[in-house]
């Protein structure tokens, strides 16, 4: 059952030219807004436009206002945020498109203390999400289990959305497969010689996380150089994501031009996020119609990026990055966070 207090601190608002077909998805929103999964901010926005917004910032449970804000203030910022969101998200669907694994499903981008989310609906409308975390222990490196519930929710919510139109689910975050048992990380290729550049020591450790059941490429970053990367490319139960026009030479080239310009993005993101949540974007997650990219921010100028080619494995492999970048930063402590 709903809490009652939660049914009045929502808030709703329209853009100005409301039309019926709103009616069903503010309603969905609604629920979800209304289901306790600590999301407090969603809107809709077509185009880039907002449609509408909801929001319960004015229940204890919502985070305060960084500054102190009106709430009239604070819905307007995290309006703002969001189309600023939904902007990152269409740019970033064109750019990933050279990937040869379809447009972007999904930006997700986790911080100390929230999940911010954004959800591709069809190829015009997409849904903004604003979700608080459980408090952080003293994990060096993003958890993304604190974030499952609502990104789970979200998917959820953007496969729902989806069936109004009658178009069957994209699986954001591989939720619909992943499962409820994950599988533990381990060596499952040690029969497989990864291909490893680099650093002996790191690319070693990217090595051994590595299996077609969760990750197939990883690279360590710092202060803007790659210091080591590995794959597994060429495993054999992954040649059905490579043909004639998409080699293992040109994806591995690829995802070392990608994995430069993540970290200029997580900084862009973390301004456009900065008059809603606390922090910086400290993990982001493309997923895309098949696969995901991974962006775990270690320290200053120190990353990690990942990427999973196949969909059923996104949740696995998300988890698995988060375990080896803790293990880095055990590596490296005097230049941790």
């Amino acid at each position: 059952m709903t809490d009652p207090q939660l049914i009045d601190a929502l808030v709703e608002e329209s853009a100005e030219q409301d039309v019926p077909g709103f009616r069903k998805k503010r309603n969905l929103c609604r629920e979800l807004l209304l289901g306790d999964t600590g999301i407090y901010h969603i809107a809709h926005y077509t185009g880039g436009v907002l449609d509408f917004a909801l929001d319960i910032l004015d229940h204890a449970s919502t985070p305060p206002a960084l500054d102190g804000a009106e709430p009239a203030q604070r819905r307007e910022a995290h309006r703002r945020a969001g189309a600023q969101l939904v902007y990152r998200a269409a740019d970033l669907s064109r750019r990933v498109w050279e990937l040869q694994c379809g447009g972007l499903v999904r930006l997700a981008v986790q911080t100390r203390t929230d999940l911010v989310f954004c959800n591709t609906v069809t190829g015009g409308e997409h849904v903004v999400g604003f979700g608080s975390l459980p408090p952080a222990g003293s994990e060096a490196v993003a958890d993304p289990s604190r974030a499952s519930g609502i990104d789970r929710a979200a998917a959820q919510l953007a496969t729902a959305l989806r069936q109004l139109v009658r178009l069957p689910s994209q699986n954001p975050g591989g939720w619909l497969t992943a499962g409820d048992a994950q599988v533990p990380v381990a060596a499952s290729a040690a029969d497989f010689m990864a291909y490893v550049v680099g650093s002996a020591e790191s690319g070693g450790l990217l090595s051994t996380t590595l299996r077609p059941a969760g990750l197939h490429y990883l690279s360590h970053h710092r202060a803007g150089e790659q210091t080591a990367a590995a794959d597994i490319l060429r495993h054999p139960e992954l040649e059905s994501f490579f043909s004639r026009g998409v080699t293992v030479a040109g994806r591995r080239a690829r995802y070392e031009r990608l994995a430069g310009d993540l970290s200029l993005l997580a900084l862009q993101v973390s301004r456009d996020l900065r008059r809603t949540v606390a922090g910086e974007a400290e993990r982001l997650v493309l997923d895309l119609e098949i696969g995901a990219v991974f962006y775990y921010l270690l320290a200053p100028e120190e990353y990690l990026f990942g990427v999973a080619l196949d969909q059923d494995w996104v949740t696995q492999a998300d988890l698995d990055m988060s375990a080896v970048g803790r293990q880095l930063a055990r590596l490296d402590v005097p230049t941790g966070r």
